[in-house]
């Protein structure tokens, strides 16, 4: 007689659970979430920008107000004389001496333009002139390159700080002859020789946003944004508009299109003004002579001779 034994074995059913299998992408799949980045990333890149943008205007308006301390802090200590603005040779190379953080003189060209002489109530840290931090490092860096030409660190630094000054009407500029006993007698002194002197202060723009062209002895910095001056776009009442019409940013002489003028801050320049706040003027408003000159009294105001 034969047992029957039970089987232990699970029956197989219909309704039994399968192992799932992980299912890839299809490819229409994975470019619709592509394009979902792309126009995310569309969206955000501006903004970004936008940011950064700002920020460069923040620092350059911070930067702008510590540059008017120091100006100030100049005139404190010369018996309320401004820092001249382009003065003579003869001054610098006489009488006024001008020196580096070593202690050495400096001559010249080095010593006419602004920076070395307003770099000691900046303790020499010419990271308060110059916004572009790469620029100063590769300025430092090029040293050797500039030999051939026979000048030196000293000399480049001093072209390309990020704020040119109101020489014209500011300490005036030797470059106009503004020292010069002749134009003196024709027409009087036409700028600012004392901080008391101005009777617009709050208007009377002292630095702003400025760029250069290239320079014959320091070509491999290219075209940088920074230059030691700014020029009006009126002078003599004879010599008419010294500007171009409207700006250009690519501009190869930016001397002739904006008075070495920058508007780099979305169309607006970086503007220091005499009583030591800062702010932003766009095309027009650097075009008014009022922002230029003290005895201003028109957007097209020249002076005239006596």
């Amino acid at each position: 007689m034969s047992a029957m034994h039970e089987s232990t074995a699970a029956p197989t059913t219909p309704n039994a659970p399968q192992t799932r299998l992980h299912r890839a992408f299809t490819l229409i799949e994975l470019l619709v979430v592509i394009s979902i980045v792309s126009v995310l990333v569309s969206l955000l890149l501006p903004a970004l920008a936008g940011a950064r943008a700002s920020s460069r205007q923040v620092r350059e308006l911070a930067s702008s107000q510590q540059l008017m301390l120091a100006f100030t802090l100049y005139a404190d200590a010369n018996k309320g004389f401004v820092l001249p603005g382009y003065p003579p040779r003869r001054w610098v190379d006489g009488p006024m001496p001008v020196y580096d953080e070593n202690g050495d003189r400096l001559f010249n060209e080095e010593a006419q333009r602004f920076p070395w002489r307003i770099a000691p109530y900046l303790d020499y840290d010419f990271r308060g002139l110059y916004d572009d931090i790469k620029l100063l490092k590769d300025i430092r860096a090029g040293q050797t390159d500039y030999t051939q030409y026979g000048i030196d660190y000293r000399y480049v630094v001093s072209l390309f700080p990020a704020l040119g000054l109101n020489v014209a009407f500011v300490g005036g500029n030797d470059k106009q002859q503004e020292f010069d006993k002749i134009f003196l007698k024709q027409f009087g002194r036409v700028y600012i020789e004392r901080l008391d002197e101005a009777q617009h202060p709050s208007g009377l723009m002292t630095f702003c946003s400025a760029r250069a062209e290239i320079q014959p002895l320091a070509p491999n910095l290219g075209r940088p944004e920074g230059f030691f001056r700014v020029e009006p776009p009126y002078f003599a009442e004879a010599q008419g508009r010294l500007w171009d019409a409207t700006y250009d940013p690519q501009a190869a002489s930016p001397g002739i299109n904006s008075g070495f003028i920058s508007l780099r801050h979305r169309g607006k320049a970086v503007v220091a003004l005499m009583d030591g706040h800062a702010t932003t003027k766009d095309w027009a408003g650097l075009n008014d002579m009022r922002l230029w000159a003290d005895r201003a009294d028109r957007a097209d105001w020249g002076f005239k001779a006596r």
